[in-house]
């Protein structure tokens, strides 16, 4: 088990009352509010499962069908959805998904794609290493970083190399590494890291798509913070 999060991140530059239109907009189709979802049906590698996160302005829209593309291509055209956002400054698609092991993100600096890199493992017709642009500060200590080898528990050339900073405080194996890099982007861009952090985020669960509802289902509870130093149903999956 382990983390399974795609989506983007950006600063809101105004509060929106109405999220089902705003996210309606940034989709090109009908989102609609639900409840707090409780089962493994609601999951935002599904393209109608959207998951809202905000830590003050800092926004993440969660759904892999947002994410992807923009990572995947390095020619994807992010002008509509840079428009639809409010055409924030900085703009990240991310993806990390341990389970299947892709790891990666695009930064858009004022709608322009600046920097992509993308790590997979086993993903069909894409490459296990995918980069565009030049690497970013929070980038660098990693690229220069040491490592050494575990050839012992190596199943993979790549799974033997370790890197490593200072006197080996923080050990990353080649394979995760963009993730890490991820990590510590998305504390350095914005902040905060939604899967690592302390902080209580607002979380809002949206539906694409017709309304699909059924009589008897709980009301929303809008706009109600849960407590982040609970690992969160999705971070399970």
């Amino acid at each position: 088990m382990g983390i399974s999060q795609a989506g983007i991140a950006f600063r809101a530059s105004t509060s929106t009352d109405d999220l089902e239109a705003w996210l309606s907009a940034v989709f090109a189709e009908p989102a609609t509010e639900i409840p707090l979802p409780v089962s493994a049906r609601f999951d935002i590698r599904n393209h109608s499962d959207v998951m809202v996160q905000t830590f003050g302005e800092v926004c993440f829209i969660s759904n892999d069908d947002l994410a992807w593309p923009l990572i995947r291509d390095a020619t994807a055209d992010v002008g509509r959805l840079h428009a639809a956002l409010g055409a924030p400054e900085l703009l990240v698609a991310f993806c990390h998904y341990d389970s299947g092991g892709s790891h990666g993100y695009a930064v858009f600096e004022h709608g322009r794609r600046t920097r992509t890199r993308l790590q997979t493992n086993g993903v069909p017709d894409v490459p296990a290493l995918v980069e565009s642009g030049t690497p970013l500060a929070f980038e660098q200590r990693w690229l220069g970083a040491r490592h050494y080898v575990e050839a012992e528990t190596a199943t993979q050339a790549d799974d033997a190399r370790m890197f490593f900073l200072g006197e080996r405080e923080v050990v990353v194996p080649a394979r995760e590494l963009t993730g890490r890099m991820l990590q510590d982007g998305l504390d350095a861009l914005f902040g905060v890291c939604p899967w690592e952090t302390l902080l209580t985020p607002t979380y809002r669960f949206f539906r694409l798509g017709p309304e699909r509802m059924r009589a008897g289902e709980p009301a929303i509870s809008r706009a109600q913070p849960i407590a982040a130093i609970k690992r969160p149903w999705w971070q399970f999956l």
